[in-house]
């Protein structure tokens, strides 16, 4: 397969063109660090790798905004911003190697979302490449944005398959004062969603909330018990409050999140042939959600939010009854139909979007767990 690793706009622009015009199929790709996600992407004849375009374009810190190329690695970008004291509350899985497009295209949030919203809710601006060579922008450098239909919204969690990602505008956050994580932990799954109840009815407003189960918490260095991780961010008399309406609570190192952050990468590297079902639910589910997977899946989840990720060592399959997906197969994997098995009501909204943008279908085919 031949491989094109563009330098800015211009060269992307002349990439796209020339393969919509001989009808070549394109893999769109970053740093590939999440081939397993969304499904495989089918045999290409080119692939298009954004990583050579990593420059930062525009960012001044008295703003709290930044606009930088998709090719631009996460890693690097949030060291750059600590240096000025700010940050982008994204906390994505493989933050070691993902790249800003990368991680728009698989909408990939972290722990903080609580808090701080998704990587969607932090975008003000972007500049995307289509098939026919046309660069489409949406939004800009401030942070209050809403004129015009927000293709950003539409191109985050596309996978690539409707266009290139080029430029993102972020609006940044200054860097909290301190941090400090609290761990509690009970032998009932009842007990701890309790607790969770509590804490999301009272005036605490913790950045992160997120449970293990005992598979998932001895994985994570824990004890094997079920667990409620919550992170506060702030000043010494925010924590203090923390502390004292914690009580009982065990405080923890936050190098925690670090290992919550990539469980789902290490877990990947661990078992090839394992998955990762993806599971929305409202928060009041949450716990009879999981009673319904696998024993000995590993759980993690965004217990304020209502998302769960399941990680089992072989075959899986989307419990009945919730609106869910197996967002990580091994590449082998032939039925990709099943990995969404009740894509919902709109779907052929997005066939619509999808014939729109791509009539040909040449873009990242496969992708969208092989729906798109």
């Amino acid at each position: 397969m031949k491989v094109e690793s563009p330098g800015s706009i211009s060269e992307l622009v002349e990439v796209m063109r020339d393969c919509q015009s001989n009808k070549k199929r394109i893999e769109i790709a970053g740093a590939r660090s999440k081939q397993r996600m969304g499904g495989a992407v089918a045999e290409s004849d080119i692939r298009i790798e954004t990583r050579g375009m990593g420059k930062v374009l525009a960012y001044d810190p008295r703003d709290l905004t930044i606009s930088v190329e998709a090719g631009i690695k996460y890693a690097d970008l949030r060291a750059m911003l600590a240096e000025k004291k700010q940050f982008l509350p994204i906390e994505p899985a493989f933050a070691g190697a993902a790249t800003v497009g990368g991680i728009l295209a698989t909408h990939s949030s972290g722990h903080r979302r609580r808090l701080f919203g998704t990587v969607r809710d932090l975008v003000i601006g972007m500049k995307v490449v289509t098939l026919r060579g046309r660069v489409v922008e949406s939004g800009g450098m401030v942070v209050k944005n809403v004129a015009g239909l927000d293709f950003a919204k539409l191109m985050t969690g596309s996978f690539g398959t409707l266009a290139a990602i080029a430029t993102v505008n972020f609006k940044l956050m200054p860097a909290p004062a301190g941090a400090r994580s609290f761990l509690y932990q009970n032998a009932s799954v009842g007990e701890v969603f309790g607790k969770r109840n509590e804490l999301l009815k009272g005036v605490l407003q913790p950045a992160s909330v997120d449970y293990l189960n005992p598979v998932a918490a001895s994985q994570a260095g824990l004890p094997g018990r079920h667990s409620l991780l919550v992170e506060a961010l702030g000043s010494e008399t925010v924590l203090a409050r923390y502390q004292r309406e914690l009580a009982g609570w065990r405080v923890i190192e936050n190098t925690i999140w670090d290992e919550v952050r990539e469980f789902t990468p290490q877990w990947l590297s661990a078992y090839p042939s394992g998955h990762v079902v993806r599971v929305s639910v409202q928060l009041q589910e949450m716990e009879a959600a999981i009673a319904k997977l696998p024993p000995d899946a590993a759980v993690v989840g965004r217990a304020g939010n209502g998302v769960l990720l399941a990680h089992t060592t072989g075959a899986a399959a989307p419990p009945a009854g919730f609106k869910a997906v197996i967002e990580f197969s091994p590449a082998q994997r032939q039925e990709a139909e099943y990995l969404w098995p009740a894509p919902g009501d709109d779907f052929f909204l997005m066939k619509k979007i999808k014939d729109y943008f791509d009539p040909d279908g040449l873009l990242n085919a496969g992708r969208l767990y092989g729906r798109i």
